[in-house]
Order: C-alpha cells, then sequence, then structure tokens
C-alpha cells in the first residue's frame, strides 16, 4: 500500500471509535434512566446479562479454530472430534490458494513445486490461519481476530482458482490494514453501542437498505413507490427519535436529549463510510498482489448473481470494478 493508504487504515479505528461515542453516551445516559424508573438492582441485571453475551460472542472470536487446528484434533481426538471428509478437499484447495497469495505478499509461500500448501502450513509457516464455513451468506470470504480468514466450501469449490486467490487476497488485505487495536474498537463499539443501536438505529438501517433497491424492487407499491416509502420512513424516524428522546429524557434536558438523539440517528452513515473506505484499502491490498483482475471478475460475476447494490458495509460491487480499473494500469486485454 501507498503511504497515504497506511495512514488512513490507522486513522480509520479513530474514526470508527469516535462514530462509536454518541451510542456508547446513549447507552450510559439510557441506563441512569433506568436505575431511576426501575431500581439500581435491575440496571446491575441488565449490564450483566450483557456482559455476559458480548464476553460470550469475544471468547468464540478468540478462540474458534481454523482447518490445521480442527484436524490436528482430529489425529488426536478422532473419536471425539472427527474432522468432516466433506472438508478435505476444500481445504486443501484453500491451503493452496492461501500458500500462493502469502507468497505473493512475501509472507510465506512461494511456487508451485517447492513444497505443498498441507506440508507448509503443518510447519507453521504461513501468515494466515484459515477456515471453512458451511454458511453461505452472500460475501464469500470474511476476516476474524487473529489473523483468521473465512470462506465458504461453496466459494471453494466454485470458484476459479484464480478468483479463490484474489478473495483471500482481499481478506488479507483486511488483516494487513488491521490491528489489536482496530478489533479492540470493534469490541467495544459491540459492548457499549450495539444494544441501543439494534433498537433505535433501526430506521438507518432501512433507508440504506432500501436506497439501492427503489427503482428495480419497490414497484409493487404502485405508480409512487418512492412517495410510500419516504412516508414510511418519515414515519419511522419520527417514532426512533421521540422512543430515543423519551428515554434519554428522565436523566438529562430536553434539549440535550433532541441533540443526542439526532448526532445518534445519523451516525451509521458516516460509519457506513468507514466500512466503505476499509473495503477499498482492501480492494487496494489485492490489486497490489496482482489479483486486481481476478477480484473484477469475481465482483463482476457477485454483481450479476446478486445486484450491483451497495449496503452499510459493502459499497456496490459496480463501483469498487471501476476503482480496481483504475489502479490496474494497463489493463490486461482478454485471451
Amino acid at each position: 500500500m501507498t503511504g497515504r493508504a497506511r495512514i488512513e487504515a490507522r486513522l480509520l479505528p479513530l474514526l470508527r471509535l469516535l462514530l462509536a461515542v454518541p451510542w456508547a453516551v446513549a447507552t450510559v445516559v439510557m441506563l441512569q434512566s433506568l436505575s431511576a424508573w426501575a431500581g439500581r438492582w435491575a440496571t446491575i441485571s441488565v449490564i450483566v446479562v450483557w456482559c455476559l453475551i458480548w464476553s460470550y460472542a469475544l471468547l468464540v472470536e478468540l478462540i474458534r479454530p481454523d482447518e490445521l487446528t480442527m484436524r490436528r484434533r482430529a489425529m488426536e481426538f478422532p473419536d471425539i472430534a472427527p474432522y468432516p471428509s466433506v472438508r478435505v478437499e476444500p481445504s486443501i484447495l484453500l491451503w493452496e490458494a492461501s500458500w500462493h497469495v502469502m507468497g505473493a505478499a512475501g509472507r510465506s509461500g512461494g511456487v508451485a513445486g517447492e513444497v505443498t500448501s498441507v506440508e507448509r502450513v503443518a510447519r507453521g509457516e504461513d501468515w494466515l490461519r484459515m477456515v471453512l464455513r458451511t454458511r453461505r451468506p452472500r460475501a464469500a470470504g470474511m476476516a476474524h481476530p487473529r489473523r483468521l480468514v473465512s470462506v465458504t466450501i461453496s466459494a471453494v469449490n466454485e470458484l476459479p482458482p484464480l478468483e479463490l486467490r484474489a478473495v483471500i487476497a482481499h481478506e488479507f488485505g483486511h488483516q494487513l490494514i488491521a490491528s489489536w487495536f482496530s478489533w479492540t474498537v470493534r469490541f467495544l463499539e459491540y459492548l457499549c453501542a450495539t444494544p441501543v443501536v439494534t433498537v433505535f438505529g433501526a430506521p438507518a438501517r432501512a433507508l440504506i437498505t432500501v436506497l439501492p433497491y427503489r427503482r428495480s424492487t419497490l414497484r409493487s407499491y404502485g405508480k409512487s413507490p418512492d412517495i410510500v416509502v419516504t412516508i414510511l420512513l418519515l414515519i419511522m424516524y419520527t417514532a426512533s427519535f421521540f422512543a430515543l428522546v423519551g428515554a434519554l429524557l428522565p436523566t438529562i434536558g430536553l434539549h440535550r436529549a433532541q441533540a443526542l438523539a439526532i448526532v445518534c440517528l445519523l451516525q451509521p452513515f458516516p460509519k457506513m463510510w468507514v466500512n466503505w473506505r476499509e473495503e477499498f484499502l482492501a480492494d487496494q491490498v489485492a490489486v497490489d498482489l496482482g489479483y486486481g483482475p481476478a477480484l473484477h471478475d469475481h465482483l463482476e460475476t457477485c454483481g450479476r448473481k446478486y445486484g450491483e447494490y451497495f449496503t452499510a458495509t459493502h459499497p456496490g460491487a459496480f463501483a469498487r470494478r471501476q476503482v480496481i480499473r483504475h489502479r490496474v494500469r494497463p489493463w490486461p486485454s482478454p485471451a
């Protein structure tokens, strides 16, 4: 990555932490309101229950095993932790793709013929930890803490080798720009902001979901779908705003409650921009490793399969392809 991209990668976690502050403040204020209304022990009970849920989710992320660990457990305890046969061939393909990507990144790996990927992984020389995911979401790969990357079994079995390497290179980009601080920020954001965002952030999630689909999937509402959807979103925002102000009002004044509610309800949009920038930076890492055209082809396939729609976490496939074509110069001619 360029120096500018490295600086941006270091600043994005700070910006994410700053964006989580309004919802964290709202959480603390609502807990104070709950204490005044239901008593201190009720508030302590709510805090303890949520901290237990958060601790469990954190523990699951931190101890999530990779494929090599599961295979080692199966060899040591075949009766207790057998390794499913359906994962054997995909795991070998996944390790081989990861080995090539790490070789391009200069972390480990190499060229075919030096040593098999399974042997190299068994010696612990791969920087990335790989695991297969049985669920089949829209995203083929996902980055996790402790340099773990999960890829769906369907993606390993169906994608061409270069596109699979491009997916791993993109997820490697997430791991490369991430740090212990960025993962800590995400965990703190989940602890402090997620419960309140889940309840009061529904209008923003609905708006972000509706915007890219408004022309193609809302025609069933009639001749003027935009008007109907706009009215529904206004009702949702109004109800969420007054509910949030009402939850904050017992502890802070009306004007402060209104200001904090406005900031909280607008927060998902700059957070969406932060998520998009992280995706573009991860794409840049894949391009720098030489997988730009393959990632472009994969995004083109995803665009045809799922649509060219953006989400709260990912920019549209078309926008990502345009940025990739701008970065790859000259663009390779089709064979």
